[in-house]
């Protein structure tokens, strides 16, 4: 089997090809937002869909089993809202009727951390939001000759050469084999 015909070619970088962009490229459904310790964090939801009326307006924040948040009707309801979130959550009331019900959680703890779901209940719709925590460190300059090591790019540069100087050698080779033989 020759990889060179044109049909064994495409094959080749649709198998070969295909994996590595997967691979190079961070495909998540989940967003994830770092927040140091501490700190404030704002963690995003918006609404596919406009929404016309103030009082149709209802979305709940949960993380693991406890409220964090609710809007009702286009207000702040925190008859529900666990004791550890009290005073701590906030959100972006003008933005209600464009659809942005994101909230922004203050004074970030260890215990913070996790999976945060945002339920637009009139589209039945759960967006999820991963918090990772961290201690705020000093920032730490790279001594002289020190440099981060790129190696997703480097693969993905290499596998784009590697196909690259594959597909001139089948090129070279037709047009070889193309040019009358005198």
């Amino acid at each position: 089997m020759d990889l060179c015909e044109s049909g064994n070619l495409r094959r080749w970088w649709l198998f070969y090809f295909l994996p590595v962009f997967l691979l190079t490229n961070e495909v998540s459904l989940q967003e994830t937002v770092v927040g140091f310790i501490g700190g404030s964090a704002v963690l995003n939801c918006s609404s596919e869909e406009p929404l016309i009326k103030i009082q149709d307006i209802r979305v709940r924040w949960s993380h693991k089993d406890q409220y964090v948040y609710d809007i009702i009707k286009g207000q702040v309801s925190v008859e529900e809202q666990d004791p550890e979130y009290r005073d701590r959550t906030e959100s972006f009331p003008e933005e209600y009727l464009s659809g942005n019900f994101s909230i922004k959680l203050n004074n970030l703890q260890h215990t913070d951390a996790g999976e945060y779901k945002c339920y637009i209940m009139e589209e039945s719709v759960i967006k999820s939001v991963e918090l990772s925590t961290q201690e705020r460190q000093a920032i730490q300059i790279p001594s002289e000759g020190t440099k981060p090591k790129p190696e997703m790019i480097v693969m993905f540069i290499s596998v784009l050469c590697t196909g690259i100087i594959f597909s001139l050698a089948c090129l070279s080779k037709e047009f070889l084999t193309s040019l009358p033989m005198t």
